[in-house]
């Protein structure tokens, strides 16, 4: 009797491995993929193809019956096998996008088991032996103000998913760099939480986010206030951010001339790469591998944003980073942004996508 021999991604020793070679990649974020009719969803990932990506991470929160769920998670394994692309799928949001109910600290201590566990059990242990999943995500950009409830929630969550699902890699969608409230409003500085969490047996990759390139104070109060609904406010924010950032905007462009990325000390952008440097060094020495499940550059007119693309793309894997997911990726009019981020084919990122993933694993980097 012949046994198939799968494709599934692994760690080994710290790295991504496929078929016992390194899998580095370059992939996009479709956020909205499992909540469309099955053809839009379809003529996406033959998009996503297109652009040269190799990994997809998009969000299969409950909102649907767990049986509706297995069937479109089915279609969509179906439709990117043909083209060997991965899959990254977030199980939770923090902001209950696109789920029917909001998280919060009750919720984390004994409010997951009523409904999440079983979901996610149900969910992961029907996929195990579909190689075309990568990691799952236990949930979206945590946040908590209680460290030590949220992690005996990922302890207890990503144990069960072990349970019934051995195959795939298991990671939490942290932001990481400056960007995780895991206790006070200064527990962003803070890594020791950060450090225990990754250091359960049960996580296999650690998740980083890295909005730092057009990150500043008014930006991020501008995208917490739209979070909020409180959208007068997050207008105001924006407005004054903006005009704050033009002169950094000029110092960008020289130093893109020159083919450098621009990182001024004691900004917001210089302080979330130092993180996310000491992040990356820390999986290392845990031997997990490091993927950014979300990066993003403002589309601002004048500006080479795919020459930024590629040169970050660069830093990001001499760093020791085994891949990077664009945010976000506007195919047939839907994962739409919102905050300028967003892109499309036809800009110019496919042509840097592709570059990439055809050498990422043929050279060193």
């Amino acid at each position: 009797m012949s046994v198939k021999l799968q494709n599934f991604v692994k760690n080994t020793d710290g790295s991504f491995t496929l078929g016992g070679k390194s899998f580095r990649f370059v992939g996009a974020n479709v956020y909205e993929l499992a909540n469309l009719e099955s053809a839009i969803t379809k003529r996406i990932i033959d998009d996503s193809a297109e652009a040269g990506f190799t990994a997809l991470r998009f969000w299969l929160f409950e909102n649907r019956p767990v049986k509706e769920q297995i069937k479109r998670l089915n279609e969509i394994c179906d439709a990117v096998n043909p083209y060997g692309i991965k899959l990254i799928i977030s199980l939770a949001d923090k902001w209950g996008y696109l789920q029917y109910y909001k998280i919060d600290e009750d919720w984390y201590r004994e409010g997951y088991q009523s409904n999440y566990l079983n979901y996610v059990k149900a969910l992961t242990g029907e996929f195990a032996q579909r190689d075309e999943i990568m990691i799952w995500e236990l949930i979206n950009e945590p946040e908590t103000d209680n460290f030590n409830v949220f992690y005996d929630f990922a302890k207890a969550a990503s144990e069960e998913i072990k349970k019934v699902n051995e195959n795939h890699l298991l990671s939490v969608g942290t932001v990481g760099g400056v960007g995780d409230k895991f206790g006070s409003y200064f527990s962003v500085f803070n890594k020791s939480n950060f450090r225990k969490l990754y250091s359960l047996s049960s996580l296999d990759a650690v998740s980083l986010h890295d909005y730092s390139y057009d990150s500043g104070l008014f930006e991020r109060l501008d995208i917490l206030y739209r979070f909020k609904g409180e959208l007068k406010k997050a207008e105001r924010y924006s407005r004054f951010g903006s005009s704050i950032e033009k002169p950094f905007a000029g110092l960008d462009g020289y130093f893109l001339k020159k083919g450098k990325l621009f990182r001024f000390p004691l900004t917001l952008r210089w302080l979330w790469n130092i993180y996310n440097s000491r992040d990356t060094r820390f999986a290392a020495s845990l031997k997990k591998p490091v993927y950014i499940g979300e990066i993003g550059f403002k589309n601002i007119p004048g500006r080479d944003r795919v020459k930024i693309l590629d040169l970050d793309i660069k830093k990001k894997f001499e760093s020791g980073v085994g891949g990077i997911m664009l945010w976000s990726f506007e195919s047939q009019g839907w994962n739409k942004d919102g905050h300028d981020y967003g892109f499309g084919l036809g800009e110019g990122f496919e042509n840097v996508v592709k570059k990439w993933n055809t050498n990422l694993n043929n050279e060193s980097i």
